[in-house]
């Protein structure tokens, strides 16, 4: 890919001011002051009520901070799998060990969900590899015409009024750092530009999330239950009283539930409780649909937030409950991949770099493959028989039967004790010094 000078040093400036940065950027603060519990109907006006003022119901429901949380754990939960050769595939994992990198496919996973986009950039850190995650607020990929990704700017503004104004420009030769106008840091970037995530939801080249679909519907259900909640209290719970016949000059108070009342008046006088008989049925049926769609755009069986019973499910009952969340999960998984094959690429770069300077073959590298353990409930019972009746077939090998049995956490570490069993070494176990002892 060819890149050109540009003439204007400080052109990042003009370019995170672009419309279509601006509207995103805002899109991702709305998404973020969402989940954190500044919901529209925080805005719902106080009324008046019996000569006083009534505080009217504003419920707050954050189901939706609790569905992304589902959805992240349910891909990157269980750390993703690297398969291939055994050479490349142990360095790798020495990588997401010491880089810690399931909390990073745990950040960006949950980005992906909430705004659509993720970015991840891959630096050397001393002798260790290692992951920035860029807030989604802060990141600026930059596209030409023809949808080439040349650069990326990282923009912040300190929180202090007038405070300063950081810029990181990415190229694939260099990083550039500046402090409002003022070039502060030039480095050599030894990977590339950072790694853009995208959904495949998307319009154009950036992605669109799940929140943005959820929150209209949400809306409605916390209107709809705040001022059922009003209703019970206003008029179930605290009815007004109504005197018919003569005009009462005292005043009648208005909590005067448990005392008596003597109207002067002998003729029709009348006192009663005017109170107003809610609609259930029609609000149960407005809010049992609204809470249907939810669930089905959310793509979360209703049982797991309580909305229905289940007991006794088989395997096959377990993969047509969670057949919408599996969807939804090979999309994300998708977009994932794409990114964590180019974080690859990078590794193999940073590898030669490094005190260990390894380089690896073509072939070696082509080996590689992401295996994601998704977190569905299992019928543990039948898991297990289906693949001691694959083993016996011989029609499955053993380090599949230990990377699908739900009581394996890590595969290579068992894989050694196996071999080390295998071999006779049972009998010996190595102390803190490192020396062994016999049992």
């Amino acid at each position: 890919m060819k890149f050109f000078k540009r003439d204007n040093t400080l052109w990042f400036m003009d370019e995170i001011r672009k419309p279509e940065h601006i509207h995103r950027i805002g899109e991702v603060f709305r998404i973020r002051e969402y989940l954190l519990r500044k919901h529209n109907i925080c805005l719902r006006p106080d009324k008046a009520f019996k000569e006083g003022d009534f505080i009217t119901s504003k419920m707050v429901f954050n189901t939706i901070k609790s569905i992304v949380e589902a959805h992240t754990s349910y891909v990157v939960g269980r750390q993703v799998s690297i398969s291939g050769e055994p050479e490349i595939v142990t360095d790798f994992n020495q990588i997401y060990k010491k880089g810690r990198y399931p909390k990073v496919d745990y950040e960006l996973t949950s980005d992906l969900y909430k705004f659509g986009n993720a970015f991840e950039y891959v630096f050397l850190d001393g002798d260790t590899i290692r992951s920035h995650v860029i807030p989604n607020e802060s990141a600026f990929p930059v596209y030409d015409d023809n949808y080439n990704y040349t650069s990326f700017v990282e923009h912040w503004k300190d929180r202090d009024l007038g405070g300063d104004e950081h810029y990181i420009v990415y190229y694939p030769d260099r990083v550039e750092t500046y402090l409002n106008r003022s070039l502060i840091e030039t480095k050599i970037n030894l990977t590339g530009l950072p790694i853009h995530y995208v959904s495949l939801d998307k319009t154009d080249i950036f992605g669109d999330g799940l929140v943005a679909d959820l929150i209209p519907i949400m809306d409605s259900i916390e209107n709809i239950m705040s001022k059922l909640d009003d209703a019970v209290d206003n008029l179930s719970l605290n009815p007004i009283g109504v005197v018919r016949g003569k005009r009462i000059e005292s005043m009648i108070p208005s909590d005067i539930v448990g005392v008596i009342l003597n109207l002067d008046d002998t003729g029709d006088s009348d006192f009663k409780w005017a109170s107003s008989t809610l609609d259930s049925k029609s609000t149960q049926l407005e809010l049992e649909n609204l809470i249907q769609q939810f669930y089905a755009v959310a793509c979360i069986p209703a049982s797991m937030y309580g909305q229905s019973n289940i007991s006794n499910v088989s395997e096959v009952s377990l993969k047509y409950l969670f057949s919408q969340t599996d969807n939804k999960a090979q999309k994300t998984i998708q977009s994932l991949t794409d990114g964590m094959f180019k974080r690859f690429e990078y590794f193999r770069k940073l590898q030669e770099l490094r005190s260990v300077h390894k380089k690896y073959a073509d072939e070696m590298f082509d080996s590689l493959n992401i295996n994601f353990n998704l977190s569905r409930p299992v019928d543990t019972n039948s898991l297990m028989s289906d693949l001691k009746m694959q083993q016996e077939m011989g029609a499955i090998s053993k380090r599949t039967i230990i990377q699908e049995s739900p009581y394996t956490a890590d595969v290579e570490l068992e894989l050694e004790r196996i071999n080390a069993e295998s071999n006779g070494s049972t009998s010996e176990l190595k102390t803190d010094g490192g020396a062994t002892q016999d049992e």
